[in-house]
C-alpha cells in the first residue's frame, strides 16, 4: 500500500453492501413497528422495535462516512469543476430520474392504501405527480432519495476543505482524539433536534443536515489522513473494548433514569454510541474484510441501483402482502425476500444491460468498465466509490 492512490479499500465496499442489506431489513421493518410510514401492517411486531432503534442509529451514519471517504477518493485527481461534474452525473441525474420514475409508484401505493385515490397509475401520474406539488400536500417527492440530494449539496460545501487538504504540506495523524469527533455530533443533536426535527426536506432540516454533513466530513478526513484504516485495525480490540464500555455506560445511565430519554444528555450519549460503533465497524472491517471476490465485484456495482429501487419494490409488494390474513412475521419475511428478488430481477434484466439505464442509475458505462484495470484482490484497483452510497430511510417525518 505504498501508493495510496492505487489502492482499493475493499472493506469500505463490504461495509457499504452490509449497510444496504440492513437498509432493506429496516424499511421492511417499518411496515411492522407502528412508526410513521407510508403504509403499515395492522398488527405490530414488538420484537422488531429494539433492533430497528439500533439500526436507525447506525445504518445512515455508516453510509455517510463511507460516502465522505468516497468523495475524497473521487476528488484527489480532479479539479473542483471536475468533481462537480462527476458528482452531478453520479448523484443529481439519478435523483431527477428517481423523482420522476422510481418514487411516484410509492406515493401512488400510499394514496391507494389511505383511500386518497381510486383511479389507475397513469392518471395519477399525469394528474397528480406532474403538478410538482411537494409531498405530503402534493405527490411529488424524493422520498428515500433524500440521501442523494443531501450528498450532492455537501459536495460544494466540502470542496474548499478538499482543495485545502490536497494542497496541505502537513498531515494529521490518527490517534485517540478520533473519539472526540462524537462531541460535535452530540452538540448538534442536543441543540437543533428540538427545534428542527427530522424532515428530510433539505430546507428546514438543520439538525439532520448538519449531522450528516459532519459525518461526511469525518469520512473525508479519515480517508485523507495517512494510515487511518490500518491504525484502527491494529487497535481493533481496544476499539471494541471502548465500544463495550460505552454500551454499558449508555444503557446503564438510561435504564436507571440518571439520564432521561429525549433530553440533551440522551442526545450526547446516543452520538457517543453511534461514533464508537462506526469506529469499530471501520477497525474490524479493515482487518477482516480487506479482500475482493466475485460477489463483491458484482455487489459493488449493484449496490447503488438496489438502493434506488428497494423502497418502491417494498411498498408495491407490501401493499398486497399486508392485506393477507397471515402472521406478521410471515409477512415480514415474504416482503423482505420478495424485495431482494424483485431488485435483483430489475437490476439484472433492465438496469445493468442498457447504457441509458446505467446512466440514470449513476453507474459507469460498459465502455468505461471495459477499459478499467481489474484485480480480484483489489490491491491494484483505483479507489472511486463513485456512488458514495447506500441507501436510506423513507420520506415521512418519523424514524426513517
Amino acid at each position: 500500500m505504498s501508493d495510496a492512490s492505487s489502492v482499493r479499500y475493499d472493506f469500505l465496499d463490504w461495509l457499504r453492501v452490509i449497510a444496504i442489506f440492513i437498509l432493506l431489513f429496516f424499511h421492511t421493518g417499518m411496515l411492522f413497528v407502528g412508526w410513521d410510514f407510508h403504509i403499515q401492517n395492522d398488527e405490530v411486531i414488538q420484537g422488531l422495535q429494539f433492533p430497528m432503534d439500533i439500526s436507525h442509529r447506525l445504518r445512515m451514519p455508516l453510509l455517510f462516512v463511507i460516502a465522505g471517504a468516497g468523495l475524497w477518493f473521487a476528488s484527489r485527481k480532479r479539479t473542483a469543476s471536475g468533481v462537480m461534474k462527476e458528482r452531478t452525473v453520479r448523484l443529481l441525474l439519478p435523483l431527477i430520474f428517481g423523482m420522476l420514475v422510481i418514487v411516484p409508484p410509492q406515493v401512488f401505493v400510499e394514496r391507494l392504501f389511505r383511500d386518497q385515490w381510486e383511479a389507475g397509475y397513469l392518471q395519477f401520474f399525469f394528474d397528480r405527480v406532474l403538478q410538482f406539488r411537494p409531498y405530503p400536500e402534493g405527490d411529488f417527492s424524493w422520498h428515500h432519495l433524500w440521501f442523494i440530494i443531501y450528498l450532492y449539496v455537501y459536495v460544494p460545501l466540502l470542496l474548499p476543505l478538499i482543495m485545502l487538504l490536497r494542497s496541505a504540506a502537513w498531515k494529521l495523524r490518527p490517534g485517540p482524539w478520533l473519539y472526540a469527533l462524537a462531541l460535535p455530533l452530540g452538540l448538534n443533536e442536543a441543540l437543533l433536534k428540538p427545534l428542527y426535527p427530522e424532515s428530510h426536506d433539505l430546507i428546514n432540516d438543520w439538525y439532520l443536515f448538519n449531522h450528516y454533513l459532519l459525518l461526511t466530513g469525518y469520512g473525508l478526513l479519515l480517508a485523507w489522513m495517512p494510515d487511518t484504516w490500518d491504525w484502527l485495525a491494529r487497535r481493533r480490540l481496544r476499539v471494541l473494548a471502548t465500544l463495550i464500555a460505552v454500551i454499558v455506560a449508555v444503557f446503564g445511565l438510561l435504564e436507571t433514569g440518571t439520564v432521561q430519554r429525549d433530553t440533551a444528555g440522551d442526545a450526547f450519549l446516543a452520538n457517543i454510541f453511534t461514533w464508537s460503533c462506526l469506529l469499530a465497524f471501520l477497525a474490524f472491517g479493515r482487518h477482516y474484510l480487506s479482500f475482493g471476490n466475485a460477489f463483491l465485484a458484482w455487489a459493488r456495482e449493484a449496490s447503488y441501483p438496489f438502493y434506488i429501487l428497494h423502497q418502491t419494490v417494498i411498498l408495491i409488494v407490501a401493499y398486497w402482502v399486508i392485506a393477507q390474513p397471515w402472521a406478521p412475521w410471515a409477512k415480514f419475511w415474504i416482503v423482505l425476500f420478495a424485495t431482494i428478488a424483485g431488485c435483483l430481477v430489475l437490476y439484472e434484466t433492465i438496469v445493468r444491460r442498457f447504457g441509458i439505464m446505467r446512466l440514470v442509475f449513476g453507474m459507469k458505462s460498459n465502455a468505461v468498465r471495459a477499459g478499467a484495470p481489474t484485480n480480484n484482490s483489489g490491491s491494484g484497483a483505483r479507489v472511486e466509490m463513485e456512488q458514495g452510497i447506500s441507501n436510506s430511510p423513507s420520506g415521512t417525518n418519523a424514524k426513517r
